[in-house]
């Protein structure tokens, strides 16, 4: 049997369907079904413990424990770096924050009971990160609460705007050093 230079079968041994070709139609059908019966065997055990999974996650909802703080914890125990469950917490709060979600704060408080003006600053600011219009709808304009959203929706606006500023300003900068390392490069004369 001829084998490639890289120890691979040619096509016609083990691990490619032609192998069958040197056996009679009863020894390709004894090889099938030795072969299915392991693999019908197993799919039938994966079947029974994803069963068991299932009824397993029913209880633990059917007790009111939240699915998915199971599948975190899941994670949680598994995780190989430390850092990453914590990095990737701090990122979702920050994505909360960005849609005017109570996170960051005592988890305690009466959110209902947050002042109007602090709720209307942090809708207006959200508003603007979501791209919402200017113009509270849930608040009359001329009232305290719409002036602090129009306030809060400018202020994210100008905050925005000037490090979006800042950030276009450093990967420009960051563009011009690199092509210029690469004119440099091209100019030295070879070795």
């Amino acid at each position: 049997m001829a084998r490639k230079r890289n120890g691979a079968d040619d096509g016609n041994g083990i691990g490619h369907n032609n192998a069958t070709t040197e056996l009679t139609e009863a020894e390709r059908k004894s090889l099938f079904m030795h072969h299915y019966r392991k693999i019908a065997a197993q799919a039938a055990r994966v079947k029974l413990e994803a069963d068991e999974l299932k009824k397993l996650r029913k209880l633990a909802k059917a007790d009111t424990i939240v699915l998915a703080d199971i599948d975190f914890a899941a994670r949680c125990a598994q995780v190989d770096d430390a850092g990453i469950i914590p990095e990737e917490i701090k990122r979702h709060i920050e994505i909360a924050q960005y849609f005017a979600l109570p996170v960051g704060v005592q988890t305690e408080m009466d959110f209902e009971r947050e002042p109007a003006n602090d709720k209307a600053k942090r809708e207006g600011m959200a508003a603007f990160y979501a791209g919402s219009p200017r113009e509270p709808t849930q608040y009359a304009p001329d009232s305290r609460s719409g002036q602090a959203y129009m306030k809060a929706w400018d202020a994210a606006q100008a905050v925005e705007q000037s490090d979006l500023a800042a950030a276009f300003q450093k990967k420009n900068a960051l563009r011009d050093m690199m092509a210029a390392q690469e004119t440099s490069a091209e100019a030295m004369p070879p070795e």
